[in-house]
């Protein structure tokens, strides 16, 4: 006696709706974590200060989060997400630049990494007095921006 070919079980709307809740528990999970970022970043500030490096670890572990959350409840490259979201994941990731600017990296990584290259840069005309000026405008403004971002 044959036996027919066994098919591969499609899948139920049950299961399907339960892919779906997953989706949107990671989705909102990682808005939240979004969303909790800065009040956390800032409780952290008070609590242990302006030169600490755990407001900052803190604040990075709650964006490798939401990314992780978001980046899974899109699929694989993201494919389920709309444009919309695709577009403000984007621009979250380019936000993580702001990192540099924040202290205490500011003042031991980048900073330094400024200088560094301004003092290469200084004897070469007009560019080095430039560079000059906007190392030293990135120096002011860290001040107001690190606690403002």
């Amino acid at each position: 006696i044959r036996r027919p070919p066994r098919s591969t079980p499609k899948p139920s709307s049950a299961a399907s709706d339960v892919y779906k809740r997953q989706r949107l528990t990671l989705k909102l999970f990682g808005e939240a974590c979004h969303i909790a970022r800065p009040l956390v970043y800032a409780a952290s500030m008070k609590r242990h200060g302006r030169k600490s490096w755990r407001p900052l670890l803190v604040s990075a572990s709650l964006d490798a989060t939401m990314f992780a959350c978001l980046s899974a409840a899109g699929g694989a490259d993201e494919a389920l997400l709309s444009p919309g979201e695709k577009h403000e994941l984007h621009r979250r990731r380019a936000s993580m630049a702001y990192y540099l600017m924040r202290s205490p990296v500011f003042e031991t990584v980048t900073a330094p990494a400024l200088r560094g290259a301004g003092r290469v840069m200084r004897p070469v005309p007009l560019l080095g007095g430039l560079y000059g000026k906007a190392v030293a405008i990135a120096e002011d403004v860290n001040d107001h921006f690190a606690y403002t971002y």
